[in-house]
């Protein structure tokens, strides 16, 4: 069952820049990289290319874990998941995630810095991915 979060987490979730991805790597040893995400209706999304070691790790197992936190000493806040990777295959859905990273991140999805990053929304070389919790943990203190 998934925790219901407290408006100060969500306010959290919602202006996070970074989202901390945690992958087993080829020697099952976890890994954890920081990544952009958006959130689109409540939902956690991805963008990586096909040949990261972050795509490859989830295409071999599609646990995953991920961490959105923060604060400052004695106001630390954070939702820490736990769940499994899917690639985004719609092509609506994938417009839409492309749409969503290149206004969160550079106010517009044909801002040429974003186009040099993903490339075109319909890029082969670029996957979606959405992140899908079956768990969590909150902490804010």
């Amino acid at each position: 069952m998934m925790q219901e979060l407290s408006p100060t987490l969500q306010a959290l979730r919602e202006e996070a820049e970074l989202l901390r991805l945690a992958f087993l790597d080829r020697q099952g040893y976890p890994r954890v990289v920081p990544v952009w995400f958006v959130l689109i209706d409540g939902a956690y999304y991805i963008g990586i290319g096909t040949t990261s070691a972050k795509w490859k790790a989830m295409q071999r197992d599609a646990r995953v874990g991920w961490v959105i936190d923060g604060g400052t000493r004695g106001h630390y806040q954070g939702v820490s998941l736990r769940g499994h990777a899917e690639e985004v295959r719609d092509t609506a859905w994938r417009a839409r995630v492309y749409e969503a990273l290149g206004k969160k991140y550079f106010g517009a999805a044909d801002d040429a810095e974003f186009i040099n990053i993903f490339g075109q929304v319909d890029d082969p070389e670029a996957v979606y991915v959405r992140l899908i919790p079956d768990a969590t943990l909150t902490w804010e203190h």
